[in-house]
């Protein structure tokens, strides 16, 4: 019972809440309920985080704002804070995280398009539905900025984001093929969320689909 007393009290819950992204058409038929916001192909979704409490986590639907009784800008306030708080985000060059079958794929690919880009990988510190940093500008920001450059994101799952520098001769085809083999072989189906590559602009600051040449 106490459990689930601090599960309707907003003040115990707001702290645990955070953003997660699916693809939006595979999980069209559950998002009714769901407090979501559709963002290119994606579904942005609040989740409720329940671990501590020995409790199975909750996507927060719209009667769940009720019992809140917050609007939905105040859910999504507090989720974006929790989850792009400066001790949830990690930001790292591939090699070091990507189980090494998914890494070695990868970065193969790369050495075939430029030796010299180095491929990062964005989540958070657990690496769990961190690929939700596709919506942190400032991150994305600071890590074009470091490269000098826009960067093409690649969503390797749920779980993670990868980020590369772009130029002229990058080509987006192949990079698509790319994100779609790494789906096709390495990704479980659960943890898929997308076959497009994204392109962040750092003078606009904005996350669009990437449009091959």
């Amino acid at each position: 019972m106490n459990e689930m007393k601090s599960i309707i009290n907003w003040e115990d819950v707001k702290g645990k809440i955070f953003l997660r992204l699916v693809n939006y058409e595979k999980n069209k038929a559950d998002l009714e309920r769901k407090i979501h916001v559709k963002f290119l192909d994606l579904a942005i979704l609040v989740h409720c985080d329940c671990k501590e409490r020995n409790l199975d986590g909750f996507y927060v639907s719209k009667m769940q704002a009720l019992i809140w009784n917050k609007s939905i800008k105040d859910i999504y306030q507090a989720a974006l804070e929790n989850t792009y708080s400066k001790n949830n985000t990690l930001v790292t060059p591939i090699i070091n995280l990507l189980p090494q079958e998914t890494a070695y794929v990868v970065q193969d690919a790369m050495d075939i398009i430029n030796t010299e880009k180095v491929m990062m990988i964005l989540t958070n510190k657990s690496v769990s539905f961190g690929a939700a940093m596709l919506l942190n500008i400032s991150e994305l920001k600071k890590l074009a900025d470091q490269f000098d450059s826009n960067l093409y994101l690649l969503p390797s799952s749920v779980h993670e984001i990868l980020a590369i520098c772009s130029d002229q001769n990058t080509d987006v085809s192949y990079l698509t093929d790319m994100v779609n083999g790494v789906n096709n072989n390495v990704v479980r189906p659960e943890d898929y969320l997308s076959d497009h590559v994204y392109y962040f602009d750092r003078e606009k600051c904005e996350v669009t689909m990437a449009v091959p040449a």
